[in-house]
């Protein structure tokens, strides 16, 4: 019996010494600082209409984030009900309609000085409205072999200039380079952004200049002429188009 009570004294003190350990106040622990890859932001859903640039124009975030942050197959098509992280934004915003943006956009572009070749003459089309007065440069030095519109089979989305194998093909206007790759169909291209919502394609080369992401110049090579994708022979595919739909580059282009 002499034993029994310092055993007992002993469970008593280990017991009432588990029970204040498991009442002791959790200390408060610092928040984690962001990993570079866990930056915060938001997640949009596209909805029918809208374009990486008016979306980066309503989020006030640069297009190349955008791109940086999502794999887009065709950055210049967006898939409606698609969802495009957003990086560094707070909350999912509704973007205004296209009209309201661009407008507001353009308004704030200095006017170029239009050379005489810009000035339309009797016989040539006037300038697209969707160019606000500032004309494209020609992508490739070359003969126009094919226009745009409906065809026997199908209907053509762009213009084709035929050129030398290896010409240089030039950037139409100041851009960011969306896509730079292969597609199926269109062989070796390239996708610019341009503001305004304006894309230009330029398509078929037999070897790309440029990366996803690169900022480039008007006149600045971005590619070489080619015979990729389905072409029969050398040959530049060239598209403009605003808000994601195809337009007679002949209306850009002086």
């Amino acid at each position: 019996m002499g034993s029994a009570r310092p055993r007992a004294l002993h469970l008593a003190a280990v017991v009432a010494l588990c029970f204040a350990c498991a009442h002791r106040p959790a200390q408060k622990q610092a928040a984690r600082p962001l990993k570079p890859d866990e930056q915060r932001g938001v997640m949009h859903h596209v909805q029918p209409g809208e374009t990486l640039w008016r979306i980066a124009q309503a989020y006030q975030v640069p297009l190349e984030s955008i791109l940086q942050e999502n794999a887009l197959e065709d950055p210049s098509r967006l898939q409606e009900s698609s969802l495009l992280f957003i990086p560094g934004a707070a909350r999912e915003l509704k973007l205004p309609p296209a009209g309201e943006i661009v407008t507001a956009r353009a308004e704030q572009r200095p006017a170029r000085r239009l050379g005489p070749s810009a000035i339309p003459r009797a016989g040539q089309r006037p300038l697209d409205p969707a160019a606000h007065g500032e004309p494209l440069a020609w992508p490739a030095p070359g003969v126009l072999i094919s226009g745009f519109g409906a065809r026997e089979r199908d209907r053509h989305e762009g213009i084709d200039l035929a050129c030398p194998e290896g010409t240089r093909v030039l950037a139409a206007e100041d851009g960011l380079v969306l896509f730079a790759g292969e597609q199926r169909g269109y062989g070796n291209l390239v996708l610019l952004a341009h503001e305004g919502d304006l894309v230009t394609v330029y398509a078929h080369n037999s070897e790309n200049l440029v990366s996803k992401g690169d900022r480039v110049s008007r006149g600045d090579a971005i590619a070489l002429v080619g015979h990729t994708g389905n072409a029969t022979g050398p040959h530049l595919h060239f598209e403009v188009r605003v808000a994601a739909r195809p337009r007679d580059p002949l209306g850009f282009l002086r």
